[in-house]
């Protein structure tokens, strides 16, 4: 019943910050705030297509269960288009808030940035990261970065913003749990976004790591490990570790 519960939940959570941002496009194009000729707004149409479409995988791929994983479902992709797609979506989201959103990529990729695994579920971990660093970085700059770390392909998701206390990062996974400083502040939140992260993260056997400085800023890393056969994600042999949610939390 607690799997069933937190998956809706996180399914509501999921579609509400999707259809919230394409407010916020569509508004500022009625603003005519990027001009008013089809050329100048096409770009914030075509982000505006995008989140669109990702609400509607949301809704029709019935996968609420993000921290499973159903051979059926996993598919191959490119992960630096992948990301180029979430960067161009979230880019006028970040502009909205008046902060700068960059993507950095390298030049080549040691073993190419093909990916297997849930697209949509991805998607839903990497959206929740960047919203998080968008809702809690008041000035400044994030950055999406797709990078090789040794064999292994890494995505980072850095902000400036408020960062996390040290002594409350063994919390920040925890369903519905919310930092005491942001439960003050006028950022709504359910608690919830950073657990979608991390299950699905677990569901497809890959690392996640976090440093955060109070004030300064936080880092969510993402770690693909290096696969034989050069493509990141899972196998095909892969299963969840564990049915018990507790245990795939890292307290």
């Amino acid at each position: 019943m607690q799997q069933e519960v937190l998956s809706i939940l996180g399914l509501l959570h999921d579609v509400s910050n999707n259809y919230q941002g394409a407010s916020l496009v569509l508004n500022q194009i009625i603003d005519g705030v990027y001009g008013q000729s089809l050329e100048e707004i096409k770009p914030l149409l075509i982000a505006l297509q995008q989140t669109n479409d990702r609400g509607v995988s949301l809704i029709q791929s019935k996968r609420t269960a993000f921290f499973e994983l159903n051979p059926v479902t996993e598919e191959q992709f490119d992960m630096l288009s992948f990301l180029q797609t979430t960067y161009s979506r979230f880019k006028p989201i970040a502009q909205y808030h008046s902060l700068n959103l960059h993507y950095e990529t390298q030049s080549s990729y040691k073993h190419g940035t093909q990916v297997r695994g849930d697209s949509i579920s991805i998607d839903r971990m990497l959206c929740n990261l960047v919203t998080n660093a968008i809702k809690y970085t008041l000035a400044g700059d994030i950055f999406l970065r797709l990078l090789n770390q040794e064999d292994d392909l890494i995505i980072e998701i850095e902000d400036t913003g408020c960062g996390i206390a040290a002594e409350q990062l063994s919390n920040i996974f925890i369903p519905f749990w919310r930092a005491p400083q942001s439960r003050l502040s006028d950022k709504a939140g359910r608690g919830i976004g950073l657990y979608i992260a991390w299950m699905v993260a677990y569901a497809h056997g890959l690392s996640m790591r976090v440093d955060s400085v109070a004030k300064q800023g936080t880092k969510f890393t993402i770690i693909f490990p290096y696969k034989d056969d050069g493509i990141y994600g899972v196998d095909g042999r892969m299963l969840p570790k564990s049915q018990r949610l507790q245990d795939a939390l890292p307290i």
